[in-house]
């Protein structure tokens, strides 16, 4: 949970900083040339392929729980912005 002292120039900065995930399955993507397709080539190992699909799955599913986590979070007042043009 986010403390209401939590100010939004430090959570615009932890987000910013975040590293970056690389994903197996994306990887695997860039490497294929446009042209050959979605599918990955014959004579790539099995265990690659389910390693990078089950990586991307679980991603996937921690994403979303994340995003539902912050769907719940209630609205914290800004008392430090002024907006004029909105004002009722």
């Amino acid at each position: 949970m986010i403390a209401n002292n939590f100010a939004l120039e430090s959570l615009r900065e932890c987000l910013a900083n975040a590293p970056s995930v690389e994903l197996k399955g994306m990887a695997l993507l860039r490497e294929r040339p446009s042209e050959a397709g979605f599918f990955p080539p014959l004579d790539m190992p099995r265990a690659v392929i389910a390693e990078a699909v089950t990586e991307l799955v679980i991603y996937t599913q921690r994403s979303q729980h994340a995003a539902e986590q912050l769907a719940k979070l209630a609205p914290i007042p800004l008392t430090t912005i002024s907006l004029l043009d909105y004002g009722l």
